[in-house]
């Protein structure tokens, strides 16, 4: 079945208008911390990514393409304002995940510390010592 150009070019605002709300449930997810929902997510945006992208390779081929510029020029600019708006939503994603790496490196970096604190024990002279038996040989 061949589509015509102005039902890939509808098709196209309905792709943009999914990918937004899948990126603002992102958002959501990210900003709460409940990272196993993100494989989902992730897998749905590519797959509209990807038919975004086959829509286009296919109005690349079309002779009408040239109505881009003249006749469907309203709905190109439709389509170039919503995926503004997801490029600019999935920088913020991106700056929030960014931010959440930190916060857990950090953490990390924290706890590795606290628990390098906790195993410092001390020689017969009074100086510290860092070596941890692990729970292991420990004598009574």
């Amino acid at each position: 079945m061949t589509r015509t150009l102005p039902e890939i070019l509808g098709r196209q605002k309905e792709i943009l208008d999914e990918l937004a709300e899948l990126l603002k449930q992102e958002f959501a997810v990210l900003k709460s911390r409940q990272a196993f929902s993100l494989p989902e997510i992730i897998r749905k945006k590519q797959a509209l990514l990807q038919e975004l992208d086959a829509n286009d390779k296919t109005i690349s081929t079309m002779p009408e393409r040239e109505e881009l510029k003249t006749v469907h020029r309203p709905d190109m600019d439709e389509i170039n304002g919503k995926l503004q708006k997801c490029q600019k939503q999935n920088a913020v994603n991106g700056k929030l995940i960014q931010l959440s790496i930190a916060s857990n490196r950090r953490l990390g970096s924290t706890l590795s510390r606290l628990k390098d604190r906790n195993s410092l024990t001390y020689t017969s002279k009074g100086a510290t010592h860092a070596g941890s038996s692990g729970g292991m040989n420990i004598e009574c």
